[in-house]
């Protein structure tokens, strides 16, 4: 059983890893950045809140980043949870990891008063799309939203 939990201290090399994964230009130094930044207990528009999948045998295999938006293409709301990042290590996919993470996600939009989900993407990510449809997201001006 996999467990999805929120960021925490000493998830930092880690997270970092996981991040440059998903966003290999990114300089290091800037995703550093933020992640000490949002550890220290200072939110960020594009970072309000973290959740990370553990490795049974130790460190982590995925993240799932969220912040709330007042608007998205498709969306009919003004308080809208988006998924900032949501990312599974190659060796864990396909085994639930990726719905896990956007499922506590989804939770936290919902418990923060969100009744709509988006999320973007493009074509690096290839296999975002089916991804993010397999969750119950429709594709809107290569956005994704979902009703929660």
């Amino acid at each position: 059983m996999i467990i999805i939990r929120a960021v925490q201290a000493g998830d930092e090399a880690e997270w970092l890893r996981l991040r440059l994964a998903l966003w290999p230009d990114s300089p290091p130094e800037k995703e550093a950045e933020e992640i000490a930044v949002f550890l220290a207990g200072y939110p960020l528009p594009e970072l309000m809140a973290a959740f990370v999948a553990v490795r049974p045998e130790g460190g982590l295999c995925g993240l799932a980043e969220v912040s709330i938006h007042e608007s998205a293409p498709g969306c009919q709301t003004e308080r809208i949870g988006y998924v900032e990042a949501w990312y599974v290590d190659q060796d864990w996919r396909g085994r639930g990891v990726g719905r896990a993470l956007v499922e506590r996600i989804e939770a936290w939009a919902r418990a923060a008063g969100c009744r709509e989900m988006a999320s973007d993407t493009t074509p690096f990510y290839p296999l975002s799309p089916a991804a993010h449809a397999a969750l119950g997201y429709e594709e809107v001006e290569r956005y994704f939203k979902k009703a929660l």
